[in-house]
């Protein structure tokens, strides 16, 4: 006795009920759109005994997944979506003057369009954007030389960075990350220590000795 046929609505079902079933980590689990299953439960209902014919398989844009494209009648399409070797749904179309039927999942969109052609992209992932760093003003200091100043300035837990000043141009800058800095200038000597402490000195070096100035005084014979 021959076994009755499974109509196609049940597979598209089962289909569909397994793509949205998958976990939020499968890599390539495309649910299909809605336009794609109702328009693809009518033609299964009217047509459920045609013949689905291989027409091509195309390499997804991730490049790890296959649409499997088959035909079921004039300008029917159906693609079936896989990932080594695992099915992650189907998309459908239902004659040529059909919307396209759409999908994504995990940044992969996929289009089947009426005439059985398929499309692919992926979203390209956002740059993550750079932690904004807020500097904070922890002390103002007037340095070694008497003229000089000092601003110092927090960023986080043991980083700090401390401006020098000469007649009010910035001169350098300072920074420490786990480490003291130190800097000089002109004689001055800076250092900034991780805790944002500053302390500076002047270069003691005495001023040479005058030149002496040789005696022309003539001498008595």
């Amino acid at each position: 006795m021959r076994a009755p046929r499974t109509p196609r609505t049940a597979l598209i079902a089962a289909g569909v009920t397994a793509a949205l079933g998958l976990p939020a980590a499968g890599a390539v689990a495309l649910p299909a759109s809605p336009t794609g299953n109702i328009a693809s439960s009518a033609h299964a209902t009217d047509h459920g005994r045609t013949k689905r014919v291989p027409v091509k398989t195309v390499k997804l844009a991730d490049k790890v997944s296959r649409a499997k494209v088959f035909t079921t009648g004039k300008h029917r399409y159906e693609a079936e979506i896989w990932a080594k070797g695992v099915k992650y749904g189907t998309l459908y179309t239902n004659g040529k003057a059909a919307p396209p039927a759409h999908a994504q999942h995990n940044g992969l969109h996929v289009t089947l369009h009426p005439n059985g052609k398929v499309t692919s992209w992926v979203e390209r992932a956002e740059p993550n954007p750079k932690p904004v760093v807020k500097r904070v003003l922890v002390a103002n200091a007037t340095l070694a030389d008497g003229t000089s100043t000092a601003k110092v300035y927090q960023l986080s837990p043991g980083h700090y960075e401390a401006e020098i000043f000469a007649d009010g141009t910035k001169i350098d800058t300072l920074v420490t990350k786990g480490r003291a800095a130190y800097g000089q200038n002109n004689g001055l000597y800076v250092a900034l220590q991780p805790d944002g402490q500053l302390t500076s000195w002047v270069d003691q070096t005495p001023a040479p000795d005058p030149t002496p100035t040789p005696d022309t005084t003539p001498q008595a014979s």
